[in-house]
């Protein structure tokens, strides 16, 4: 969380603008990307689908690092998916007509855009709402480095990286079917759990190293640091919430995952943070915070 421009004068609510504008231009660049190469057919229509379905959420994530820390950050963020949400709202009603772009996003199909597309959009706008990565003190204004909230990074790691490989590698490799909602192969299944829970681990690596700096000034200044700082002791916690993720994709209906998914890890989230903070399970780290941590964004 920085504001590089705050020694020449430059104000947090002016960089955060700037940041919702290089955010927006990096999801918009990865968009069209992935469309070019399937344009090209460099990779099938189906793969570049959940290619985009992979890193778009990610990418987001690792773009809120740009952000000032301000109390208003997150709100500026949650502008960015918004802005997506209606724009492929539009777009799949015919509202808006730009082929090149619903190419770049669907298999083809405009109205496409109004289903999984569009949930995984509001997932990401109710994450950055409800569970930005650090808490602001309502009395300094300042980011409070010594409570990390990896809730977000929980959700959209399976969401992100679970589900786009489990249909990419099921589509590749999938022989063994099964059917309860929708079909599905193990071997996606095991993609599932598997890059759930490695995406999940690299984004809490980048968020570490990104949050440093100010973690580091953050504690020379307080001399506060947060219990358990060490994404070592969220391995089992992630774990489960792998688990969980997989279970629910595998009983999911088509175009529902997207809302499904995350609404059961966090439920999950706030199950494990639960526990801990009764003392039921001591290897549950403080820095997933408590659960009404989890609405810090409302104005008090």
């Amino acid at each position: 969380m920085v504001n590089p421009l705050l020694s020449f004068g430059v104000p947090n609510l002016a960089w955060d603008v700037i940041a919702v504008a290089i955010t927006f231009i990096a999801i918009y660049i990865l968009i069209r990307i992935n469309g070019r190469l399937r344009n090209r057919e460099k990779i099938p229509v189906d793969i570049s689908r959940k290619v985009l379905h992979t890193f778009l959420g990610p990418l987001f994530l690792v773009c809120w690092l740009l952000f000032s820390g301000d109390i208003l950050s997150r709100y500026f963020a949650a502008a960015v998916p918004l802005l997506f949400a209606i724009l492929f709202v539009a777009a799949g009603t015919g509202v808006w007509k730009n082929e090149s772009f619903v190419q770049s996003v669907t298999d083809g199909e405009a109205r496409g855009l109004l289903f999984g597309t569009f949930l995984y959009c509001l997932v990401l706008v109710w994450c950055t709402l409800s569970c930005w990565y650090i808490p602001v003190d309502i009395v300094t204004g300042q980011p409070r480095y010594d409570e990390f909230v990896p809730t977000a990074i929980l959700v959209i790691g399976p969401l992100a990286g679970g589900d786009g490989f489990a249909d990419i590698v099921g589509r590749a490799w999938g022989k063994r079917k099964y059917k309860i909602f929708t079909e599905k192969s193990r071997e996606g299944t095991l993609a599932m759990f598997v890059f759930s829970f490695c995406f999940t681990f690299v984004l809490l690596g980048i968020f570490f190293l990104g949050m440093m700096d100010g973690f580091l000034q953050y504690v020379a200044g307080t001399g506060l640091y947060p219990p358990n700082f060490n994404p070592a002791n969220l391995v089992l916690p992630v774990l489960i919430i792998s688990l969980v993720a997989t279970l629910v994709e595998a009983c999911s209906p088509r175009q529902f995952d997207n809302l499904l998914v995350p609404a059961f890890v966090f439920i999950t989230i706030w199950g494990l943070q639960t526990l801990w903070y009764l003392g039921m399970w001591g290897i549950i780290p403080l820095i997933i915070n408590y659960p009404w941590h989890i609405w810090t964004w409302i104005p008090v």
